[in-house]
């Protein structure tokens, strides 16, 4: 009987339970974007790395209309995700900034989260089942690899390029895929994955010499110089705005501050008067896309 009254007593109390339990799934504060393309919250990236990725992101959408979004993040739970999985929080974020057209809803998100070491490409709504397995295997053919050797722009550069070619230009075309086609030049290795890997060496090593230069400390030279940006003034159509770096050694404690120049992208980001994107080839701000929780997940 005590069973059955507990019983009873908990069914009366679902209702009210829920709601509670669901809103402790949705994430306290989401951050702003840093530009309607790059977000590099756990400023993992430097200078000629993200002038780099930008462009990917940038000339992705010019010619094919599709908004794709790159963000780092230095763990979940610093930007507004307590207790969230990557899946979760990646479509929290997703939508919270409207990734992609209004209408079609392809937009598509890279996610990185450098503490927990995950990864995971969120997809729009208008993308089909299968186009997860697709993302799944971006994952593992282009992005993953790259970051379990420590390259990361290298890696987020493959994923663009990937992404690009694997997802994008086939849900362009309206193509019957399923979840290998088109993929099978890149786990052969030979000559497109030979070609690839080079290239990106190449590119890991300049990434590594330019981040040891750069995080070497003035003061005491020990590769120990940490970053962190912080918006002065935000840029408008008019004039671009202002940022201040600061720089810290956790060897010595060396502290220097340095200025640097926001583009406009960043205002296009925030403006709600900015371009929204709704034409095909519209290259600025967000178009109020959504995403329903498809995409695919991995670890480095």
């Amino acid at each position: 009987m005590k069973i059955l009254r507990r019983l009873a007593i908990l069914l009366m109390l679902a209702p009210i339970l829920t709601p509670v339990a669901q809103a402790q799934d949705l994430p306290a504060a989401l951050p702003d974007p840093m530009t309607d393309n790059l977000s590099d919250f756990a400023g993992m990236l430097y200078g000629d790395e993200e002038a780099r990725i930008t462009q990917l992101l940038t000339e992705t959408r010019e010619t094919t209309g599709i908004h794709m979004v790159v963000v780092t993040v230095p763990g979940i739970a610093s930007q507004g995700g307590e207790g969230m999985r990557i899946e979760d929080y990646s479509k929290a974020l997703f939508n919270a900034w409207g990734i992609g057209d209004t209408k079609r809803n392809d937009g598509i998100l890279i996610l990185l989260d450098t503490e927990s070491r995950e990864a995971r490409i969120a997809l729009g709504a208008g993308y089909d089942p299968v186009y997860d397995g697709r993302a799944a295997r971006v994952l593992s053919t282009a992005l993953l690899p790259e970051l379990r050797e420590g390259r990361m722009a290298a890696g987020i550069q493959a994923a663009i390029l990937s992404t690009r070619e694997r997802l994008i230009t086939p849900f362009l075309a309206g193509e019957v895929v399923t979840e290998s086609s088109g993929f099978e030049d890149e786990s052969t290795g030979f000559p497109f994955g030979l070609i690839f890997v080079g290239i990106f060496a190449f590119l890991g090593f300049r990434t590594w010499r330019s981040r040891r230069i750069s995080r070497t400390c003035p003061s005491c030279a020990a590769v120990a110089l940490t970053r962190k940006r912080e918006t002065i003034t935000v840029p408008t159509q008019a004039e671009p705005g202002t940022g201040l770096q600061h720089l810290t050694c956790t060897s010595c404690g060396f502290i220097d501050r340095q200025s640097y120049v926001i583009p406009y992208s960043y205002a296009s980001a925030h403006d709600p008067n900015a371009n929204t994107g709704s034409s095909n080839h519209d290259s600025g701000g967000f178009g109020g896309g959504s995403s329903d929780g498809g995409g695919a997940s991995g670890k480095w």
